[in-house]
């Protein structure tokens, strides 16, 4: 085994993933891969449009700031700021994920694997894990049965299943 990619949602199931992932890298000497794939599909310029022609009568009592300049005077037009909060809503994104990952790079050190990589990536959740794999080559992805993804994971199946009949290596599903 030569690399192996791990997936962290930052629940407490992904983190044992992330650890067992580990575990295998240092015993195996493979390199270690960690992957967030945040759920931050842009708003498109359609939308913002769609949002300003159609919505300004629904929305024009919904408060809706632009948090980086809360002392200019409201004078954008509604495209503006939908657009506005969409980016400010994808740089959290990014903290998080962000975060995420380097508490998965912990939880690898404190295994004894140091220097894995992380990455971050942003889409649906299991056709990423799986370019990804591809990317790094991989010969083993490792994930939690279940994350935080709750009644969702019912309504449109779980990340993980989804992974297991995409991938084209071996799965490790970490209960």
């Amino acid at each position: 085994m030569k690399n192996i990619l791990v997936a962290s949602d930052g629940s407490a199931q992904a983190g044992r993933a992330v650890a067992r992932a580990a575990e295998l890298a240092r015993m195996s000497g493979a390199a270690l891969t960690i992957i967030h794939v945040q759920d931050a599909r842009p708003i498109g310029e359609m939308e913002a449009h769609f949002a300003e022609d159609e919505l300004s009568g629904p929305l024009k009592y919904y408060n809706m700031p632009l948090l980086a300049d809360e002392d200019a005077p409201m004078r954008t037009s509604l495209k503006e700021t939908v657009l506005a909060h969409d980016r400010q809503s994808l740089a959290l994104r990014q903290v998080i994920s962000d975060r995420i990952l380097e508490e998965a790079q912990a939880i690898a050190g404190d295994t004894g694997m140091a220097g894995a990589r992380t990455q971050s990536a942003a889409g649906d959740a299991a056709t990423e894990i799986v370019a990804a794999a591809k990317t790094v080559g991989a010969d083993l992805i490792v994930l939690g049965r279940s994350g935080v993804s709750g009644i969702a994971e019912l309504l449109l199946g779980s990340v993980s299943r989804k992974v297991l009949h995409l991938a084209r290596c071996d799965v490790l599903m970490v209960a």
